[in-house]
C-alpha cells in the first residue's frame, strides 16, 4: 500500500472516532503527560472503544465505559460485556499516526498473558477500571458457555507476523481444545477501514433466487415455499455475510452440535438433506415472480426484496462452510419459504422471528419418550410415591417429591467410573441422549438401571451442587472457577469414595451415606482446587470439558485420596 494512501486511510479513521467514541473517552488519568502523548493515547482508546461498539449492540457511550486502558491494564485496552449472549469483546489497540506496522511480539505476549489473568480472576493484577466490571465479567466468565471474542486493532498496513500470530494461536488452541470458547481478529488498516466501508452499505439485500418444486400460500400475508440448491444458499451467505441475519435471535455458532451434524449430513448423504432438515424462515420486504416459466411449479425465478433470514441461521452458516471447504453439495437441496411484510403491521416481522425459534423444535431429549426403560423407571419411582419426568414439556417435581430425566443423567453420568462420562455432562449434556439405541445412554440407561440408584445417586448430587454453590459463592479467584465449571468432576470424585457399588441394595442405611457426603465434597473441592492451581494453568472451563486432562486430574486426586486414607489407617 502506497504510503499516502496510508495515511489518508488513519484520517479516514481518526474523522470516524471522532464522530462517534472520541469525545466520550476518558484521559482524566493524563494530566501528567505532554498534550501529544494524551491525544496519541486517546486515539489509541478511542480505537479500542470503536471496535467494542461494532462488535456488540451497546451504544457509543457504553462503549467509551468500555475502555480499561492504563496503568496496570494488563495487556488489555477495552473489554465490552453482553451479559445476555455470554459474551465478552477484549481488545488490545495501537494507533500508529503513519499507518505502519504491525501489532508486535511484546504485544502479544503481554495480551496473552492478561487474558489468562482474566479467566482466571486474578484481579490483583488488574487496574480499578477492569476491576470495576468485576462482577459483569465474572457472571459471563461462571458461564459454560461463555465466549470470548479477542481483538487486535492496529491503524498500521501490515498483517501479524508469523511468530507474532503463533502466541495467540497456541494458546487459543489450548482453551479451545473441547469447545468454542475463545476467538481472535486481527483488525489492520484495511480491516478497519471495511468496518468504515460497511457502515455505508444500505442495510436492504436482495436476492434472485431460482426455486423448484415451489408453491404459493393464498391469503395474507403473500409467502412463496420451495427447495433451493445448497450451493445457491452457500451463495448469499458468501455475498452478504452475517448481514443476512440482522433479524435472527442469533448468527451463526462456530461451533455446535447443530452444526456438526448438518455438516455431516451434507458430507456424507447430501441427497437426504432436504429429509433431515427442517429447512430456513426469509422474510422480505416484497417479492417479485420473473414471468418465466409462468404457472410451471418445477421452477421459478424469484426477487425477494429486503431480505433476512429469520430461522435457520446454522443452515445456511454450515452450508457456506461446507462449501469454502470444498465439500460437493451439488445434490443438496433445502427447504426455503419466503414470507412478504408488505401487507402486515410492522409486529407481525418479530412474531415470525420470535415463533419459528421456540416452536416445533426437537431435540435429543425428545428421542427419550421411544425408550421402555424411562417408562420403567418412571413406574418405579411412582410405587414408592415419587414423581420422575422424562418427556419435554412435564412439570419438574418438587425436590422432595422427585426428579427429572436431566437431573438423573448427570447423577448417573458422574457416578459412572469412566471420568469421560462426567466431562460429556458438562460439556454437551445432550450428548448422552444422542442415540437411545447405543452408549453412552445404555451405559446409564438399561435394564439394570435401578429406580434406586437413579433416586440415590440424584440425592447425591444435590447435596454436592448446594455445597459448591455456597463454596463458589464464599470463595474469590480459581478456587471460584473450580467450584462452578469443576462441579461435575467434583461430583464423580465423590462417588468413588462412597458405597456406590450397594447403592442398589434396599437395606444399606444410605441416610447414613448420605450423611457423610458434605465432608467428602469439601476434602474433594480442596484438593482438586490444589491441583488445578499447580499443574493446570488456564481457564478451567476449558479444563473440565477435556476427557482427557480430567482423567489424568481424576487419577492424581484419587491416588492421594487413598494415600490420605491408607496413613489415617495406619
Amino acid at each position: 500500500m502506497r504510503p499516502a494512501l496510508g495515511l489518508l486511510q488513519v484520517t479516514q479513521i481518526e474523522r470516524r472516532l471522532s464522530d462517534t467514541v472520541g469525545p466520550l473517552i476518558d484521559v482524566s488519568d493524563l494530566e501528567a503527560h505532554s498534550d501529544a502523548q494524551v491525544e496519541l493515547t486517546r486515539k489509541s482508546r478511542a480505537l479500542a472503544a470503536f471496535i467494542v461498539l461494532k462488535m456488540t449492540a451497546c451504544s457509543s457511550t457504553e462503549a467509551a465505559n468500555s475502555v480499561v486502558d492504563g496503568t496496570k491494564d494488563n495487556g488489555i485496552d477495552a473489554v465490552g460485556i453482553d451479559l445476555d449472549e455470554k459474551r465478552l469483546v477484549v481488545v488490545q489497540s495501537k494507533w500508529s499516526a503513519q499507518g505502519k506496522g504491525s501489532a508486535g511480539l511484546d504485544e502479544m505476549i503481554k495480551l496473552r498473558e492478561g487474558l489468562n489473568d482474566l479467566v482466571q480472576f486474578k484481579w490483583d493484577r488488574f487496574n480499578s477500571k477492569m476491576q470495576a466490571k468485576r462482577k459483569e465479567l465474572e457472571t459471563v466468565l461462571l458461564n459454560t458457555t461463555a465466549q470470548i471474542d479477542i481483538v487486535f486493532a492496529h491503524t498500521g498496513t501490515s498483517d501479524l507476523a508469523a511468530d507474532v500470530s503463533d502466541i495467540i494461536t497456541n494458546y487459543l488452541a489450548e482453551m479451545n481444545d473441547t469447545t468454542e470458547t475463545g476467538s481472535f481478529r486481527y483488525f489492520n488498516q484495511s480491516r478497519i477501514i471495511q468496518l468504515l466501508i460497511d457502515e455505508q452499505k444500505p442495510d436492504r439485500i436482495d436476492l434472485t433466487v431460482e426455486l423448484l418444486d415451489w408453491g404459493q400460500m393464498e391469503g395474507s400475508p403473500k409467502a412463496y415455499y420451495g427447495q433451493v440448491k445448497a450451493k445457491d444458499v452457500a451463495e448469499w451467505h458468501k455475498a452478504h455475510g452475517q448481514a443476512l441475519l440482522t433479524q435472527n435471535v442469533r448468527v451463526v455458532l462456530p461451533d455446535s452440535e447443530v452444526n456438526s451434524s448438518l455438516a455431516a449430513t451434507l458430507g456424507d448423504h447430501p441427497e437426504l438433506f432436504w429429509y433431515f432438515n427442517n429447512g430456513i424462515t426469509v422474510l422480505c420486504q416484497k417479492v417479485d415472480k420473473a414471468p418465466a416459466g409462468g404457472a410451471d411449479r418445477r421452477v421459478g425465478n424469484f426477487a425477494f426484496i429486503g431480505v433476512s433470514v429469520v430461522n435457520g441461521a446454522q443452515t445456511v452458516g454450515t452450508m457456506a462452510k461446507a462449501v469454502d471447504q470444498g465439500v460437493d453439495v451439488e445434490k443438496a437441496r433445502v427447504m426455503v419459504r419466503f414470507i412478504s411484510l408488505e401487507e402486515r403491521e410492522p409486529t407481525f416481522a418479530s412474531q415470525v422471528t420470535r415463533a419459528t425459534n421456540t416452536q416445533n423444535r426437537i431435540g435429543g431429549r425428545d428421542f427419550l419418550s421411544l425408550d421402555r426403560e424411562q417408562s420403567r423407571i418412571r413406574d418405579e419411582f411412582a410405587i414408592d410415591g415419587l414423581d420422575y419426568v422424562f418427556r419435554n414439556g412435564e412439570e419438574e417435581p418438587l425436590p422432595a417429591s422427585g426428579c427429572s430425566v436431566v437431573e438423573a443423567s448427570i447423577a448417573l453420568a458422574c457416578a459412572a467410573e469412566n471420568t469421560s462420562l462426567a466431562v460429556l455432562a458438562k460439556r454437551e449434556l445432550s450428548g448422552l441422549w444422542e442415540d437411545i439405541g447405543r452408549p453412552p445412554y445404555k451405559t446409564l440407561f438399561n435394564p439394570g438401571t435401578s429406580y434406586l440408584r437413579v433416586w440415590r445417586c440424584v440425592q447425591v448430587l444435590r447435596i454436592v451442587q448446594e455445597l459448591l454453590g455456597e463454596l463458589s459463592t464464599a470463595l474469590d479467584g480459581r478456587p471460584r472457577l473450580v467450584a462452578v465449571h469443576g462441579n461435575r468432576f467434583i461430583l464423580h470424585i465423590v462417588f468413588r469414595q462412597i458405597a456406590l457399588e450397594k447403592v442398589d441394595d434396599p437395606t444399606l442405611p444410605w441416610d447414613s451415606e448420605l450423611s457423610r457426603v458434605p465432608a467428602i465434597t469439601a476434602d474433594t473441592f480442596g484438593h482438586v482446587s490444589d491441583f488445578v492451581e499447580n499443574y493446570f494453568p488456564g481457564y478451567p472451563a476449558s479444563l473440565f470439558k477435556n476427557a482427557t486432562k480430567c482423567g489424568e486430574l481424576a487419577r492424581a486426586v484419587l491416588q492421594l485420596l487413598r494415600k490420605t486414607e491408607n496413613s489415617a489407617g495406619s
